[in-house]
């Protein structure tokens, strides 16, 4: 009678699991016990990348358990100060893997493994592969604890689901979308005109325009002629949150003609860089807002999208209205439409008014001067691009300035840039490529050889060779409580290029410094780390990409 009673205990309690895992779907179960709801959905746009998965919200709280979602094992564990931070890979036995972002826990066995090769390799960043008969884990499994590790701003759990070889992305809605309560459609806000320059105008100006939209419509008609593309600004909600999301499914009419289209179904990791192809870069970059082209560049192999035989470029030749509607929907099925009209004026279409090397995406460019060479292999541009070249005396007294293009281009993986030193004022290896920004600029890296600096960059813009002399920053942050704690922390920040290494040491010997890139903190857990209680001597050692060092030296009373 009690084994009776307490196998029926047992089912009632595991009964939401099991229900839940019946409603994913895939013989996948939801990672965790309570309702679930997203901080980000698959394919949102974000700086050079789409984003690779969902993320589910932990009810704002650190440590939840997370169960692993089916059958497999443990492939994969990775430590890094941005990025996942703390991440899981799972080997599923039914052809899938997932991986799990932003941990604050490991298993034990895990955790052992990671410590154990922090130590014997003297760093923080770590990078385990695990046999498939070494860590097997089942589904349903509370397997790890949910965290803010790494490159996240709260509590979440970065999820992913992919092909067996990591490098295939699918949308986990595919096998978590009945989990969630969706009942509100996509909102566009704005719509993009983009004439294309030197065959077609908007309002006899080739220069794109931003049309907001009110009332579902944007309220002047334009006046158009040639050849134009279209881009929108939209955002998705769901049920139970204030979030925003990027839209699935976008789709655009021109007199009831489907001319483009866009799904955010899957994606593989050769394919994030194309967001840039897509989105409109240029915009993004000075105003902070994405817009989606609904046409297709030269040069987008991107799967997401789809156009007709013209790649969604609209040949507005006839003087009347033209409708143009757009319709956006979500995995859901919510859906919103907007219409508007443009009018076909005819207009003289002024040709192209700058000078420069006309490059074809589908060849390789190279350009030779004094100053520099740059060389962009072939399919590295998105589309034909008219390059304007600008040498102009530098800021650092070590080479030209050299622009390339008034606005930022960007590249599908890289180019290379070579810049010619003329004053060799410093050491060499303290030389290194700066990208000139409105807000400044950062470091591009690259290496002195035979009076030139070369480094690999993937967006043309402004660059010069910089002289970086300055080590790295180590400051106390509130030491007044590091025993009190038994913590230490340090602030930890490079100006110039940044951080390559650091190293801490008590009395000489390793000790494990956890680093966050995010907030740049070093952080000691003395306790954790079986520090004895006593005076110790602390150092700390940081070095930066160009060889610069500083040291911080301190006893410590714990």
């Amino acid at each position: 009678m009690m084994r009776t009673l307490i196998l029926f205990i047992m089912i009632y309690v595991a009964s939401p699991l099991v229900a839940r895992a019946q409603k994913a779907g895939e013989g996948f179960c939801s990672p965790f016990d309570f309702d679930v709801f997203l901080s980000g959905n698959f394919g949102e746009l974000r700086s050079n990348h789409f984003h690779s998965g969902i993320d589910f919200k932990t009810q704002g709280v650190v440590g939840k358990p997370i169960r692993c979602v089916a059958d497999g094992y443990i492939s994969r564990a990775t430590v890094q100060p941005g990025g996942y931070g703390q991440a899981l890979y799972v080997q599923h036995d039914n052809g899938y893997m997932t991986v799990y972002g932003h941990l604050d826990r490991f298993p034990a066995e895990v955790q052992q493994r990671i410590r154990e090769y922090q130590y014997a390799n003297e760093t923080f960043a770590v990078d385990l592969s695990f046999a498939p008969d070494e860590l097997r884990v089942s589904k349903g499994e509370v397997f790890a604890f949910a965290g803010n590790t790494g490159y996240s701003f709260g509590p979440h759990l970065h999820f992913e689901v992919r092909d067996s070889t990591g490098n295939e992305l699918y949308d986990p809605l595919t096998f978590y979308g009945k989990l969630l309560k969706d009942g509100r459609p996509p909102v566009a806000s704005k719509i993009a005109i983009y004439p294309l320059e030197g065959f077609g105008v908007v309002d006899s100006t080739a220069i794109s325009r931003v049309c907001s939209i009110k009332n579902g419509t944007i309220a002047d008609t334009l006046n158009v002629w040639g050849r134009i593309g279209f881009g929108i600004k939209a955002l998705d909600y769901m049920d139970g949150t204030s979030n925003n999301y990027g839209v699935y499914h976008v789709e655009l009419f021109v007199d009831d003609s489907l001319r483009f289209e866009s799904r955010m179904d899957n994606f593989s990791f050769a394919e994030t860089r194309l967001i840039n192809a897509w989105a409109d870069y240029t915009r993004y970059l000075n105003d902070g807002e994405w817009f989606l082209r609904s046409f297709i560049q030269g040069n987008n192999p991107l799967r997401a999208v789809k156009a007709d035989d013209v790649r969604g470029i609209i040949n507005f030749d006839e003087e009347r209205l033209y409708k143009v509607e757009y319709r956006l929907s979500d995995y859901h099925g919510n859906s919103s439409v907007y219409r508007f009209c443009v009018r076909g004026a005819k207009q003289d279409i002024p040709p192209f008014a700058k000078e420069g090397h006309y490059l074809l995406w589908f060849l390789n460019n190279m350009l030779e001067y004094d100053a520099f060479s740059l060389n962009i292999p072939a399919g590295e541009l998105f589309d034909n691009t008219l390059l304007e070249v600008c040498v102009t005396d530098g800021e650092y007294g070590v080479s030209r300035r050299c622009s390339f293009g008034s606005e930022p281009i960007p590249l599908w993986h890289k180019a290379k840039l070579s810049l010619k030193v003329d004053s060799l004022v410093v050491d060499s290896s303290k030389l290194y490529v700066k990208r000139i920004t409105k807000k400044g600029g950062y470091s591009v890296g690259g290496k002195y050889s035979g009076g030139r600096v070369t480094a690999d960059v993937t967006a043309l813009g402004t660059f010069e060779v910089a002289v970086d002399t300055v080590p790295p920053r180590l400051l106390p942050v509130r030491e007044n409580r590091w025993m009190r704690n038994g913590k230490v922390v340090l602030a930890m920040s490079d100006k110039e290029t940044s951080v390559r290494s650091f190293r801490g040491t008590i009395d000489g010997k390793f000790v494990l410094f956890k680093y966050s890139s995010k907030n740049g903190r070093l952080e000691l857990d003395l306790k954790g780390e079986g520090v004895s209680r006593g005076v110790h001597q602390l150092r700390v050692e940081a070095v930066d990409a160009c060889g610069n060092i500083r040291v911080y030296e301190k006893k410590i009373k714990y």
